[in-house]
């Protein structure tokens, strides 16, 4: 059995905002309420420091950045995810208080980085294409969702990262952005990301970009992969390229991006 639908407005908003927090500092300054545990669990899983709750946004847009989450790897069931949601949109809503205890909101930038122009973007975005980063990642509009997106990896990460990384990548995968190869009973073999699992049923998001549910009955084969597939790019642009792409991934912060 093979239901697939596709994704709702899962990059919205969510690239903005990682839902995280320091575990050992913060968690217990949380408000209580129904979907706090979820929130913990689910989202804590992947980050060591919290701006949701420096955060005040609608429902709409808390459901967003959940469904985002999702989208990268956090695992679990509609009605936690629900739960979560709830619980953001009452605590962390528009014209809500600071909660105690939490984390302040980060201070501004003293100096803003210029925004690249038209020609960069777009030399930019030649690059991304023309080495086939879009068949696993995704930027702005396009791509895959199959990678982890890259929309706002200028948020989280440096310009030295961002180089290391397209030099020598990683030789494993963190596990929230593992692919997985499956394959039914009559033989088809399909390729994706895993989002969610219980006991009878998988859900990913395949190599289209679709959200696909199996039931494990119905699976021949089963197999998480570890290896990164990412190839290593030191030798496949020249230093100018690699500082323009650099220079581009650095600027993806979400919402205003070039």
């Amino acid at each position: 059995m093979d239901m697939t639908f596709r994704p709702k407005c899962i990059f919205t908003l969510g690239s903005m905002f990682a839902l995280s927090f320091a575990v050992s500092g913060y968690a217990q300054s949380l408000p209580e309420g129904k979907g706090k545990a979820e929130f913990q669990r689910i989202c804590g899983n992947c980050h060591s420091v919290s701006i949701a709750t420096s955060q005040r946004m609608t429902e709409a847009q808390w459901t967003s950045v959940v469904n985002d989450m999702v989208s990268r790897g956090a695992q679990g069931s509609q009605q936690d995810l629900d739960n979560v949601t709830s619980y953001l949109a009452t605590h962390f809503g528009q014209g809500a208080p600071p909660a105690a205890g939490a984390m302040p909101a980060p201070a501004p930038a003293v100096a803003k980085e210029a925004p690249l122009s038209e020609a960069q973007v777009s030399k930019a975005m030649g690059l991304i294409k023309a080495n086939g980063c879009l068949s696993c990642h995704r930027v702005a509009d396009s791509g895959s969702y199959v990678g982890p997106n890259l929309s706002d990896v200028g948020a989280s990460h440096s310009a030295d990262q961002i180089r290391a990384a397209l030099v020598s990548p990683n030789k494993d995968v963190a596990p929230q952005h593992r692919s997985i190869r499956l394959v039914t009973k009559d033989g088809q073999t399909v390729t994706g990301r895993i989002l969610n699992q219980d006991g009878f049923s998988i859900q990913i998001i395949d190599s289209s970009s679709e959200l696909r549910s199996f039931l494990k009955t119905n699976l021949r084969e089963f197999t998480i992969i570890t290896a990164n597939p990412m190839p290593a790019y030191a030798d496949k642009m020249s230093a100018e390229d690699m500082n323009d792409l650099v220079q581009y991934l650095r600027s993806l912060k979400g919402l205003g991006n070039p």
